[in-house]
């Protein structure tokens, strides 16, 4: 009795741990580029985002939230280049990236800089935006544009 009261509480631990660390999972972005040209207010959720800083900086205002597997990118290449050229044609700034305060960006949208997406504003699940969101727009598809 004892031995699957223990075992049934071994299982019980377990599964918690299990839990807690694909939530943790979840809730860790990562980052490419330099830190110091990312900004996160504290009251921001950004979830398992992915941070590119190589081509400028970012930042997330207050209270703006982001789904699961948001991409924020200002990393790019010289497109008018070839081959290994364009592989290393990677310019160091100009691509900045802001997300205003409340914007919401659901699930894998992909934000490619320079840009700026306004206060308040929605960008539907699975969206790639390539330019400005006015401040409470809902925009979606690719490439975003208004939905209403």
């Amino acid at each position: 009795m004892i031995r699957r009261r223990l075992a049934a509480w071994r299982e019980a631990i377990v599964a918690e741990a299990v839990e807690r660390a694909r939530y943790e999972a979840l809730r860790k972005y990562e980052l490419f580029g330099e830190p110091a040209r990312l900004r996160i207010a504290p009251t921001a959720v950004v979830n398992d985002a992915l941070f590119n800083t190589i081509s400028g900086t970012i930042t997330v205002e207050d209270h703006a939230f982001f789904g699961h597997g948001v991409a924020v990118l200002t990393g790019t290449h010289d497109v008018k280049r070839t081959g290994e050229e364009r592989q290393l044609a990677v310019p160091q700034q100009g691509h900045d990236v802001v997300v205003e305060a409340g914007a919401w960006l659901s699930s894998r949208v992909t934000v490619i800089g320079p840009c700026r997406i306004g206060r308040d504003a929605v960008v539907a699940a699975g969206a790639v935006v390539t330019a400005d969101v006015a401040p409470g727009a809902r925009v979606g598809g690719v490439p975003a544009r208004p939905l209403e």
